[in-house]
């Protein structure tokens, strides 16, 4: 169980702001639901297929949303594998929450 810190001890950090900067933009947005609904790894070609995103832009997306922290890759041969980090988002929700 997470231990929830009392409202004083709440702070933004740069990683915080990096990481809703990721998610200010629709296609990034789509790719994070779409891999929390997957609940598991997933193949940067069924994300393409999922959400009719080209290729390079999707790979630039994915990119913006490893680097903020949302989402881990993993390689295996040709195949690139994502999935969400659920450390990450979890502390955002907090973020957002905690004060509601």
């Amino acid at each position: 169980m997470t231990k929830t810190l009392p409202l004083r001890h709440l702070q933004a950090r740069a990683a915080h702001v990096e990481a809703f900067k990721a998610l200010a933009h629709l296609s990034r947005l789509q790719i994070v639901f779409f891999l929390v609904r997957a609940r598991r790894e997933v193949a940067a070609g069924e994300i393409q297929v999922a959400l009719e995103i080209p290729g390079p832009t999707l790979s630039h997306h994915l990119d913006v949303l490893r680097r903020a922290g949302l989402v881990q890759s993993r390689r295996e041969e040709r195949f690139i594998y994502y999935a969400i980090r659920p450390d990450t988002v979890s502390d955002l929700v907090r973020l957002l929450t905690a004060c509601c």
